[in-house]
């Protein structure tokens, strides 16, 4: 395994993508598994092998861990998740169809795709049938909270915390500020041994908010 190239990718351990999408390890493991007996493959797919057991993921499927925590806190099932998961690579040569620009919405029952028809307009696909969908009954999307480069999910970002990135192409692909990408681990540790905000944005180089929003992130993936 060439980890050097991967570390270009972002390497990140279950119990990460758990802690973003607010639910627990073993559940998050689930979707890196196929089911015994089912010819679907997993709902999530990685090309790393485990470290001491431990799954690891590269950055698109961390981001597709996080949609599908939404589809599963919406009611569907994992099985419908792999078939609809199955389905996109398929279609689309894809190997993290959740990690694209494509626009996924769910009821409940179904995931639909959501694209431009001929006349300009925006509407609902039911992937499973193939068949309009309607949006009145439908749930916002994750999408503002990702950032696409080439239909491609190259960042993520943080409605609660709007100076913080996840990219891995700064810090090793860890949670990082905007101004100098600095971990928010490392600003977080020494907020901790100084106590003082405004030191430790100088001592940086960055933003008091950029501090704070580090220390307040921090806080909440311990929680």
């Amino acid at each position: 395994m060439d980890w050097r190239g991967a570390v270009r990718e972002g390497v990140y351990p279950v119990a990460f993508a758990a802690k973003l999408a607010e639910t627990t390890n073993a559940r998050v493991a689930s979707w890196f598994r196929a089911t015994d007996g089912s010819t679907l493959a997993p709902a999530i797919l990685t090309p790393f092998p485990p470290i001491d057991r431990q799954i690891v993921m590269p950055f698109l499927a961390l981001v597709e861990s996080r949609f599908v925590a939404h589809f599963r806190k919406h009611g569907l099932s994992l099985q419908t998740i792999r078939k609809v998961a199955q389905k996109l690579r398929d279609k689309h040569n894809i190997g993290h169809p959740f990690a694209t620009e494509t626009r996924f919405r769910t009821d409940g029952k179904r995931i639909m795709m959501e694209e431009a028809a001929d006349d300009g307009e925006r509407r609902l696909l039911d992937i499973m049938t193939d068949e309009l969908a309607f949006p009145s009954v439908l749930e916002r999307s994750l999408f503002k909270s990702v950032v696409y480069a080439d239909d491609i999910a190259t960042r993520m970002t943080f409605e609660e915390f709007p100076q913080i990135i996840v990219d891995p192409k700064y810090a090793l692909g860890r949670p990082a500020v905007r101004h100098g990408f600095v971990p928010t681990e490392t600003l977080a540790a020494a907020f901790l041994a100084e106590g003082d905000v405004k030191s430790v944005a100088t001592w940086y180089d960055t933003e008091v908010d950029d501090v704070t929003q580090a220390v307040a992130f921090q806080q909440r993936l311990a929680a």
